[in-house]
Formats: structure tokens, C-alpha cells, sequence
């Protein structure tokens, strides 16, 4: 007698025989009632009787392909550093080392007083003193866009 292959449903847990694979992604397989069902190939983890639910693996006559992975990122999905030129004066006190209240002010009036009420580089931040600007430039903590 042909041993049975059993596997177990991924989402629902019930165990199911397996008849034949149908396609790339489908498998034809038998429930505990005796029923004939199709179901993803993704969704049946081998299962062994003394040992029960075992590990994803390719059986011989059911290749799972592997699954893609992504990509990895160049660029971080957070900007953890701050935007001089979108930033409130609460948000500069908070976030650069060094920097009071008064101090985050005055950034905000200098940016204010220029055209465009942006900073345009990093230089012009060296009129506002008591900023280790070249620190904060060098942790790479602030960025102006």
C-alpha cells in the first residue's frame, strides 16, 4: 500500500490527503470526510503521524516554489534627522542636542527673514551662534529641503 501523504491546512488546521498537484499554485486533496477539495499549495505543511506538524519543505511530486524577497532599502523609510526648514521651534528644542528654546526661535526668525522664508543651505544657519552647527551637520541630524 502507498504510503499516504498528509498535510495540514495552514489556516484552518485540518489535516487533508494529498491527491495531485493541479497547477503551479493548487493542490487536489482529500479531507477527513472523504470530500475532494482544491486548496493553495502555500497553505499544506507536511504532517507526520508520530510527529505531527513538521517544518515547510519541498516533497517529492509538490515543489513549492520559494517566495521572492524584497529588495533591500536604500533609502531609510523614516528620516529620523529634522527638517530645518518644516520645523517648529518646539520641535528644534526637542530634537538637537545643545539647542534651547531661544535659541530654536531665532533659527525660526532667521528662516522667516529670508526669501522664500526657506533655508536655502546649511551655511546660512551660521549667523544663529551657541550652535555646534558642524557637529550637528557631521551626527547627520538636520537636513534642509
Amino acid at each position: 500500500m502507498a504510503e499516504t501523504k498528509l498535510f495540514q491546512d495552514n489556516k484552518t488546521g485540518k489535516l487533508v490527503e494529498f491527491i495531485c498537484k493541479q497547477d503551479k499554485d493548487f493542490a487536489m486533496v482529500k479531507d477527513a470526510s472523504g470530500a475532494v477539495l482544491y486548496m493553495m499549495l502555500d497553505q499544506l505543511i507536511p504532517y507526520d503521524k508520530e510527529k505531527g506538524r513538521m517544518p515547510r519543505m519541498t516533497v517529492p511530486g509538490l515543489i513549492v516554489e520559494e517566495e521572492e524577497t524584497a529588495p533591500e532599502l536604500v533609502v531609510p523609510q523614516e528620516d529620523i534627522r529634522l527638517n530645518l526648514n518644516m520645523a517648529t521651534a518646539e520641535q528644534i528644542q526637542k530634537r538637537l542636542p545643545g539647542v534651547g528654546y531661544t535659541t530654536a526661535k531665532k533659527i525660526i526668525e532667521l528662516r522667516m527673514s529670508l526669501s522664500g522664508e526657506r533655508f536655502a543651505n546649511l551655511k546660512q544657519l551660521e549667523n544663529i551662534p551657541r550652535v555646534n552647527w558642524d557637529q550637528l551637520i557631521a551626527d547627520d541630524l538636520i537636513f534642509i529641503s
